[in-house]
């Protein structure tokens, strides 16, 4: 595995990470993340490491980045993709601190509705940290995308469902939003997701928008 992928594994579980750091850990993390210049390689690398000290032993987390410090010499950081890195680095600065963990009134039906990994989704060449999907963390700590935001040839994000998780804030309320398309919608007299691909989908976004005047 390079850097590259364990950053990437680390943006899935970054959420539930960020719940180990300490005071100290979390003030080394800001310096590294607002440091004004500097190899962002060796950065990552860092910041890796400052994590990996911040998991508990045993924690499933630490299975994906036990052998992560290898990385911090060798000829193998000579593969190291820099985009990849900067990407990922980026993200670090700008993802806020939320519970991983489903809360504790989730509707665990949700998960069995139909869905895909995150390592699976970025397997087929997509982004499973995009802000726009729906993503679900199960209480094993895997990261869950229902299907029904795919088409299914492509396997590319719908583009209704983006502009619909984007209004309703997937990002933020990702189970408040997965019980939104997948449960019983008076509005609409169906599953909001049932239709999609159907005339049923243009009164979709109004949907939502009628969502958010009654909160």
């Amino acid at each position: 595995m390079e850097l590259a992928e364990v950053l990437e594994a680390l943006r899935e579980r970054w959420d539930e990470v960020q719940e180990f750091l300490d005071e100290s850990a979390r003030a080394r993390l800001r310096e590294l993340l607002t440091a004004p210049s500097g190899d962002p390689e060796r950065i990552a690398r860092r910041i890796v490491r400052l994590l990996l000290a911040s998991v508990p032993d045993g924690h499933p987390v630490r299975a994906v980045f036990e052998d992560s410090v290898r990385y911090a010499r060798g000829a193998r950081a000579e593969q190291i993709n820099r985009e990849a890195v900067l990407s990922a680095l980026a993200f670090f600065g700008r993802r806020p601190a939320a519970a991983a963990q489903p809360p504790p009134d989730a509707d665990d039906w949700l998960l069995d509705a139909g869905n895909v990994t995150a390592a699976e989704y970025r397997a087929g060449g997509h982004d499973p940290a995009d802000p726009d999907l729906i993503r679900l963390t199960d209480r094993q700590g895997t990261v869950r995308l229902p299907s029904f935001q795919f088409d299914g040839a492509s396997g590319l994000p719908l583009p209704l469902v983006v502009e619909v998780n984007r209004l309703l804030d997937a990002d933020d309320d990702p189970w408040g939003v997965a019980d939104w398309w997948l449960g019983a919608n008076a509005w609409l007299d169906a599953v909001p997701a049932r239709l999609l691909g159907t005339p049923g989908e243009h009164s979709l976004l109004a949907a939502a928008r009628a969502e958010i005047a009654e909160w």
